[in-house]
């Protein structure tokens, strides 16, 4: 377990600080408020937590952490997809197209909810 653990404290704090140095030591334009979304946050929890849910009863116990992986991936793709729709339809791009850039990181940060959240669920559910 400890493993995991100090495994994890290395994702995050490397994630943290390599978005830290971009905004403050290169300049970027931006936030922290750009990585921290609840609705990609939920698409990708939910639908991928569906999706496993549903097939459960075909997983053997071990299959689940690898299952709940690929399944939020797959979620965060339909999160960014859903997001591509939005702003298309005009949701995401209220300033025109100059607020496309805003549209489209925010379409993304699903996909990267699902790649972060994957492996982790995945180390924490094996044993």
């Amino acid at each position: 377990m400890d493993n995991k653990i100090i495994g994890l404290i290395a994702v995050i704090g490397s994630s943290i600080g390599t978005i830290a140095y971009a905004l403050f030591v290169e300049g970027a334009a931006g936030g922290f408020g750009n990585f921290l979304s609840i609705p990609s946050f939920g698409i990708v929890v939910g639908v991928g937590g569906g999706f496993t849910y549903m097939r459960k009863h075909t997983l053997k116990k071990k299959q689940i952490g690898a299952a709940l992986k690929d399944d939020f991936i797959l979620a965060g793709w339909i999160g960014c997809i859903m997001g591509f729709i939005l702003m298309g339809a005009g949701a995401g791009l209220e300033g025109g197209l100059d607020n496309l850039g805003g549209g489209l990181s925010a379409s993304i940060v699903t996909v990267l909810y699902g790649y972060m959240l994957g492996p982790i669920v995945e180390a924490f559910m094996n044993e």
